[in-house]
């Protein structure tokens, strides 16, 4: 098949990272030449597992978020496993922009080119390689690193064993500490061998010129992760062939913006399959876990999309609800992909999340079996989270906020429009007055004790004590402050609203401004996902040149693939941190499939 007028081609002059590829939650990446840096892919004991030339992360410096900057960054220019070819120069694609295709010039003027995808369970590279060249780099497999700014608890690292094989132009690579294995079909016939190593490996094969197609697949043992590669080996052309059409299909009623587009493929890339259930993971790469607030975004853009993706949200809501562990009946701060917590610190927002995209789901598709299945877990979290309740207002503490840092107050403010929106939608879904009661509650105790003086002027105050104390902030990651007026709590016409609003983009909110663009204590610099903020507020107040504003500041953080990364430089969109991040695209994606509309 022809895939040459299929392509959107990259633009190098935004801000490189790997460029990644996936389906079922076998996700990789590959560097500008096309050497793959990582492949990875769920493991039912410890999470998610890579296939990868990085170094494990040094385990003294889990509570180093210097050293977890440094580690994070330099998975980005990982050297690869690939041909050795001496590129010139890479042109970049985007096939059905969700499958790279890199066309690489050599010094002499000859041509190469490498395709890669994901199906079926497995991952591919189609290589035309116009020489015969050697196949080198470091490979080991080993359960992904999980590094953490707000390091909850570190899960020990099983041993980096690395037992390689090499046979009838098979490449296995087997860790016992994991009970896991990778294979790699495809490459040419060459001596049988066989190397360990505790550690990461060099392995060099013998290539040849010509179309190679490479086949990547796990399983629990060296054997099982090769016959599946070698059976997926024959099905490559049809494969891709699926992949591009499969990705043609999904993205074709979306707008044709590359960094909107994403917010669906990378989000369904991952997509994990556990059982009959799927874990929405916030990236393949750096952090492969899960939480409740970037998962519910990316499940809303898939809801937003139609009925082709409301199966998958079906799905995750059964993993949120009867896979996830809940101890006393709280979800945890994040999750591993097989629903063990990995950090257990209370955060308010994160049990709402999930009971708002139940009702969000339902009220899509009309699944009332789904909502029968489920209620009686989703009025045992209400439950909890109504016993946690202030005894002198309804108020709702958290331990923290919504960026996994701590809150000195215990109240805090998006959190309770978000409590008071998804009592609303549980009121409406379940046919029940008392709930609209309790939201008439937490609404009128929200006005009551976070609207306070500040500057002249009543903002919203980021969190409270519930008496005199305020706190003056706002927060890339608190999306429901710029929601408030589009689920209904408040209306772009409160001057307390609007006033705090203004505040959060000046210099003024200390730690949340950045030369006027929104972003997070967390990590200090502007975030795409302020940048949103921005967008969706402009669009409120009608304000065409906030609009293209925010725009322009997307546009100068959105990466060559068009990912967004967590925080960028103000200057010269660099990444600053997290490039790979689906909650942001995600979000861009949720505004402009029209999910945040005004309710009515």
């Amino acid at each position: 098949m022809s895939t040459a007028s299929q392509g959107r081609p990259l633009d190098p002059a935004h801000p490189y990272k790997p460029l990644d590829f996936g389906a079922d939650g076998v996700i990789g990446s590959v560097d500008r030449a096309g050497r793959l840096i990582a492949l990875n892919g769920y493991h039912p004991r410890v999470g998610f597992v890579t296939l990868t030339g990085a170094d494990p992360f040094p385990e003294d410096q889990r509570y180093n978020p210097a050293a977890v900057r440094r580690y994070r960054a330099s998975l980005v220019h990982l050297d690869g496993f690939g041909p050795q070819l001496p590129v010139a120069s890479c042109r970049a694609e985007l096939l059905a922009d969700a499958i790279p295709r890199l066309d690489l010039t050599l010094p002499d003027g000859q041509r190469a080119q490498m395709i890669a995808w994901a199906g079926e369970g497995g991952a591919f590279q189609r290589w035309e390689l116009p020489v015969a060249t050697r196949w080198r780099g470091r490979l080991s497999l080993q359960r992904c690193a999980y590094t953490q700014l707000t390091e909850g608890g570190p899960l020990p690292m099983p041993p980096v064993q690395t037992h390689a094989r090499f046979a009838d132009g098979v490449l296995t690579l087997e860790n016992p500490a994991l009970g896991w294995a990778a294979a790699i079909a495809g490459f040419a016939p060459g001596p049988s061998w066989e190397r360990r190593a505790a550690g990461p490996l060099e392995i060099e094969l013998p290539g040849a010129a010509g179309t190679c197609t490479l086949v990547y697949a796990f399983g629990p043992t060296a054997e099982a992760a090769r016959e599946t590669a070698l059976r997926l080996a024959g099905r490559a052309v049809a494969s891709l062939e699926a992949a591009i059409a499969g990705w043609q299909a999904l993205l074709a009623e979306t707008p044709d913006h590359l960094a909107v587009r994403r917010g669906l493929s990378y989000g369904l890339m991952l997509a994990v399959p556990v059982g009959e259930t799927r874990c929405l993971l916030t990236d393949h790469m750096l952090l492969p876990l899960s939480w409740n607030r970037d998962a519910y975004y990316v499940a809303r853009a898939f809801l937003q999309r139609g009925p082709a993706l409301a199966d998958v949200v079906r799905r995750h809501l059964l993993w949120l609800f009867e896979v996830a562990e809940r101890p006393e009946g709280v979800w945890g701060r994040c999750y591993l992909a097989n629903g063990q917590i990995k950090d257990g610190a209370f955060q308010l927002d994160q049990q709402l999340f999930p009971l708002l995209e139940l009702t969000d789901y339902v009220r899509a598709t009309g699944d009332r079996a789904l909502w029968g299945r489920l209620r009686p877990a989703a009025e045992a979290v209400l439950t909890m989270i109504l016993a946690r309740r202030s005894p002198n207002a309804w108020l709702f503490p958290t331990d923290e906020t919504p960026a996994d840092d701590p809150l000195a107050l215990p109240y805090h403010f998006s959190s309770h429009v978000l409590l008071w929106h998804t009592l609303r939608r549980l009121a409406a879904l379940s046919d029940d007055a008392h709930l609209i009661e309790m939201a008439g509650a937490v609404r009128d105790a929200t006005l009551t004790h976070f609207r306070a003086a500040y500057g002249g002027q009543t903002l919203y105050a980021y969190a409270t004590d519930g008496r005199e104390a305020h706190h003056f902030y706002h927060d890339a990651n608190d999306l429901p402050l710029a929601l408030a007026p589009v689920w209904g709590f408040t209306t772009v016409d409160d001057p307390a609203w609007r006033a705090t609003v203004n505040f959060a983009f000046s210099a003024a909110n200390e730690g949340g401004c950045y030369a006027g663009r929104l972003g997070s204590v967390h990590t200090r610099a502007p975030w795409p996902l302020g940048d949103v903020q921005d967008l969706l507020i402009a669009r409120l107040l009608g304000d065409a040149a906030g609009e293209k504003r925010a725009w322009a500041h997307l546009e100068s953080a959105m990466q060559w693939d068009g990912a967004l990364p967590e925080a960028c430089d103000a200057d010269t969109g660099a990444v600053i941190s997290r490039h790979w991040f689906a909650w942001p695209n995600a979000a861009l994606t949720c505004l402009e499939l029209g999910a945040f509309q005004a309710e009515r």
